[in-house]
């Protein structure tokens, strides 16, 4: 049970002090939650005071993927209308976003609210003066703050647009210099791949045309306009994830893709596809960790495998609230080393 997974983590793990002062009405699930988010957070400011000084802004761009996961989580929780104290629990403040600036956007009573505390913060002004979001007018934004399920291709354009705007500034944050730029590169690049293929499978999956899937990806990839013009044209998810194979070079990639095709055939699950591109990417960073060490390489390297412990955690909880059997679960579970 949660209660159960609470407890051990609470009273035999380095968790423990992260359970404290935790609010008196939220479920086991919640408070896990909650403690595994705290610690990572207390993680990433351990990190940025190791980080040496040419190298910090590096390590505070690539931080910005937890402003960009906060602030789609605050479109989540208001599209599932959930309370403040819910959406509250999904946040990992490990980003520039502070406390107060996302406690006000939670609580925005409507769009213009919403909206203004977004462009108040400076992760908000700077993202919604970018080119990356430039083709979505003032107003077609506030209309997706306003009610996100009203429109989801717009939603789905903001959302790849927060992500276009992270990889354009982690990308632009590593100088050519630094000895660790390819590895640093090819771990965004191959993150961004790995996003394209799973919008563009679950978008094919929902019907959606060509127009409304190449207007969700992300910038910043390996994959090709015209690679990804091929999966948003493909007949169906199978088609989209023959071509998506090329992301692996490795046997083991290559096996677990051939594997999760064949699941995905018995079941129609996606989850299969993003917990093999998940694993990929475990590796890279644990290959980009082992190579470089005591560099931004290796830094950033323990930074991504301490989130997919944070995640596999978060996947625990929540596969047992949904009562999944444990293999269901256990397949979930991003595991390397």
């Amino acid at each position: 049970t949660n209660a159960a997974v609470a407890e051990y983590l609470s009273s035999r793990t380095g968790y423990r002090e992260y359970f404290a002062n935790m609010p008196a009405k939220i479920t086991d699930e919640e408070r896990v939650e909650a403690a595994v988010s705290r610690n990572f957070a207390r993680t990433a400011q351990k990190l940025i005071r190791i980080t040496p000084e040419a190298s910090k802004n590096t390590l505070l761009s690539f931080l910005g993927r937890y402003d960009v996961h906060n602030l789609k989580a605050i479109l989540l929780a208001k599209k599932l209308g959930r309370s403040k104290e819910e959406a509250s629990h999904l946040l990992i403040p490990a980003g520039s976003l502070t406390q107060p600036e996302l406690s006000h956007m939670l609580s925005a009573k409507s769009a213009d609210e919403l909206y203004e505390a977004i462009r108040a913060s400076a992760f908000g002004s700077k993202f919604l003066s970018s080119a990356s979001i430039r083709h979505l007018p003032r107003a077609q934004i506030k209309s997706v703050l306003q009610n996100p399920n009203a429109d989801s291709t717009r939603l789905d354009m903001l959302i790849s647009a927060l992500d276009s705007y992270y990889y354009e500034v982690a990308a632009s944050s590593v100088p050519a210099s630094e000895k660790d730029t390819g590895v640093l590169m090819n771990l965004l690049r191959s993150e961004a791949d790995a996003k394209n293929a799973i919008t563009a499978m679950r978008l094919k999956r929902t019907g959606a045309e060509k127009k409304a899937i190449m207007a969700s990806m992300v910038e910043g990839g390996n994959f090709s306009h015209r690679q990804l013009e091929k999966m948003a044209i493909a007949k169906s998810v199978e088609d989209v994830a023959t071509l998506s194979s090329a992301f692996f070079i490795s046997e083991t990639g290559k096996g677990e893709f051939a594997s999760a095709m064949q699941r995905y055939k018995s079941d129609g699950q996606l989850s299969h596809f993003e917990v093999v591109f998940e694993n990929s990417l475990a590796r890279k960073s644990l290959h980009t960790l082992r190579l470089s060490m005591m560099s931004i390489g290796a830094i950033v390297g323990f930074l991504f495998l301490k989130e997919e412990e944070m995640n596999n955690i978060r996947k625990i909880v929540r596969g047992k609230g949904l009562s999944l059997p444990m293999e269901k679960i256990a397949e979930m579970l991003v595991l390397v080393g």
